[in-house]
């Protein structure tokens, strides 16, 4: 569907010196779309797509916001994500989890999800538990491993050796 470029409100030099002292590789190519419009450079979307080595859905989305919100929905950075307060898990049983980790401990991060499922009813994915373990809580779950028959065969005398 065609749509025509939005008419820019803001004055072409303030766009261009504004242009010139962004350093952020996210927001220059929204200014310089700005500024190709005001100029009369370009003539479509698909245009600026080209000229801007954009995709033409990129280029919509960044008039769709000039259209709503004018230069500072425009210039708006996104921060995704979870906000920083969210936690996977909750105080107490972020510390009930310390204490069985310095305690007893765990033969690996499968019995750590399953605690977790059985003792405090906390579904988490496995890779949600194993990042919170190793990496948050800086824990390694380490367990022996089965040894190697022929060494240990290799290691007992034989009759052979007496």
């Amino acid at each position: 569907m065609y749509r025509p470029l939005p008419l820019i409100q803001e004055p072409l030099a303030e766009l261009e010196a504004r242009l010139r002292q962004e350093r952020s590789s996210e927001l220059r190519p929204r200014l310089h779309l700005l500024v190709l419009i005001a100029s009369h450079r370009i003539r479509s979307q698909a245009e600026a797509a080209t000229h801007l080595a954009l995709h033409r859905n990129t280029i919509s989305r960044y008039l769709t916001l000039y259209r709503r919100g004018g230069l500072d929905a425009l210039l708006q950075r996104n921060k995704g994500g979870a906000p920083a307060e969210q936690r996977s898990l909750t105080l107490p049983v972020m510390e009930a989890l310390q204490a069985q980790l310095a305690g007893e401990g765990f033969e690996g991060y499968t019995e750590v999800h399953r605690w977790l499922e059985a003792e405090h009813s906390v579904k988490l994915p496995y890779a949600t538990v194993h990042r919170l373990v190793r990496y948050r809580l800086r824990a390694k779950l380490k367990r022996a491993r089965p040894s190697n028959a022929k060494k240990t065969s290799r290691m007992q005398p034989t009759s052979l050796d007496a």
